[in-house]
């Protein structure tokens, strides 16, 4: 069980520093060349010893694979590391479960391109708008449907709380990416630079008061 959560935890942080370090150029590319196949030698291992991981693992790959997110030489390089083991060291997948979580997981990657793309329409003054927004931009039908696997006793729960350890995983290092970049729009964390300015502003209203 261990092995899991701390796996999809370093696979989830991994996936997002190689995609910052390539698209946004806030981690070293070099770093991210040489980890990514490191990032694949552990995915395909992982989806080696459990089933029930392989169909995880094996649902968010076709997801991204299908939304062309493997738009990198460094994602390029991982996803030729799993997919020979998985033609050769005979998986064990659980077939209608990785059709459902595929579809959860392409649900999850068109939603969070939507909302990213759409972030005047999506505010959180309007509460209905700012779950929409919350739940794509966490990813959280993939989690949802892991969920309902573990009510019906087809996955053990620990993979639903491994998941979860994947995804904020990845948003912790979007997190520390977006601070390297002087931006602070994550959901998880208070817009400091709104607080700095308003607290500034607060400052010299109280000079002028005083003068």
């Amino acid at each position: 069980m261990y092995f899991f959560l701390v796996s999809f935890m370093i696979l989830g942080a991994g996936i997002k520093y190689v995609d910052a370090a390539y698209d946004e150029k806030t981690f070293s590319k070099k770093f991210a060349l040489i980890a990514a196949p490191l990032l694949g030698i552990l995915w395909a291992y992982t989806m080696i010893v459990n089933n029930v991981a392989a169909t995880i693992l094996l649902a968010v790959v076709l997801a991204v694979v299908i939304k062309g997110k493997i738009d990198n030489l460094a994602h390029l390089s991982g996803v030729l590391v799993i997919v020979p083991v998985i033609f050769l060291a005979g998986i064990q997948l659980m077939w209608i479960p990785l059709v459902f979580l595929a579809a959860a997981a392409l649900i999850d990657e068109i939603g969070n391109d939507y909302v990213d793309k759409k972030k005047n329409i999506f505010n959180d003054k309007n509460k209905f708008l700012g779950f929409v927004k919350y739940f794509f931009d966490h990813r959280w039908m993939m989690k949802v449907a892991i969920l309902s696997l573990v009510l019906i006793g087809s996955v053990p729960v620990y993979f639903f709380f491994a998941m979860l350890l994947f995804d904020y995983a990845y948003l912790g290092v979007r997190i520390a990416s977006d601070i390297k970049q002087g931006e602070t729009e994550s959901l998880i964390l208070p817009k400091i630079w709104d607080i700095k300015q308003v607290t500034k502003a607060k400052k010299l209203s109280d000079e002028y008061s005083v003068a």
